[in-house]
């Protein structure tokens, strides 16, 4: 297969699923690993993906429209079982993301929580609970995100206490913890782990073993990740508590 022509397959990947693992394109292809990172690396160059550990993703997460859209039966399930996680009364504080989204659809009548959320999509679902309890943060809208970011933000969250953070992330490795694309979004990612007594990471598998260039939390600080059933044992092995759904 010419250079070309695996370029554009890649491409075509990428904008169709958000990412590509460097061993599955070798086997795929019958080809090297190093071939397939030659490759990933000439396309990030091009501002074509943005490589990431074990593999690349699309130079943006793209619109969130389209992330819900992605792996939604997926997110169905890890929702199932992250809620279980939420009790009776508690301030539950929730971060922009699609399989987050899904959790916030997912949560049992009655449980009377508070959610605090700087997502716009969150917001619109729990404010026509009647169960529910929402404080919206401020800040600078960002259109890509769903979600508000900014020095205001910030200020926000600072005056807050959450029992749980459902936090969301573009990558979860069990060595560089979790990871995020943009400095404004780890930032306040990072400002609600602070004010959190447990962070609860769901993640759908092809988001492990990845990292983006902004650390949010290490590994030790994830109080524990939900994911699919194997999908987790090296995160397990790390001490964090795996939840498989």
């Amino acid at each position: 297969m010419l250079t070309q022509q695996r370029h554009q397959l890649i491409t075509e990947e990428l904008e169709r699923t958000g990412r590509v693992v460097s061993g599955e394109l070798a086997q795929r292809y019958d080809l090297s690993e190093d071939t397939i990172r030659r490759d990933l690396r000439h396309l990030a160059a091009a501002g074509l993906c943005r490589r990431v550990y074990g593999g690349a993703v699309a130079p943006s997460a793209g619109p969130l429209i389209d992330r819900h859209a992605h792996l939604s039966a997926e997110k169905k399930k890890l929702a199932l079982e992250a809620v279980k996680f939420l009790r009776r009364g508690q301030v539950i504080m929730v971060d922009a993301g699609s399989t987050n989204t899904a959790i916030i659809r997912a949560i049992p009548a009655h449980l009377n929580l508070t959610i605090v959320t700087n997502a716009i999509d969150i917001a619109a679902i729990v404010a026509v609970r009647d169960d529910l309890r929402l404080i919206v943060l401020g800040g600078d809208f960002v259109a890509n995100a769903g979600a508000c970011t900014g020095p205001e933000t910030l200020a926000a969250i600072a005056h807050l206490h959450a029992d749980v953070l459902l936090l969301g992330s573009c990558g979860v490795d069990p060595v560089a913890g979790v990871t995020a694309f943009e400095a404004g979004e780890a930032a306040v990612k990072r400002a609600m782990v602070a004010v959190s007594e447990l962070v609860v990471v769901a993640a759908t598998a092809e988001k492990l073993g990845t990292t983006a260039p902004y650390r949010v939390v290490e590994t030790s600080g994830i109080g524990a990740l939900v994911t699919m059933k194997g999908a987790g044992a090296a995160f397990g092995a790390a001490g964090v508590t795996v939840r498989d759904a």
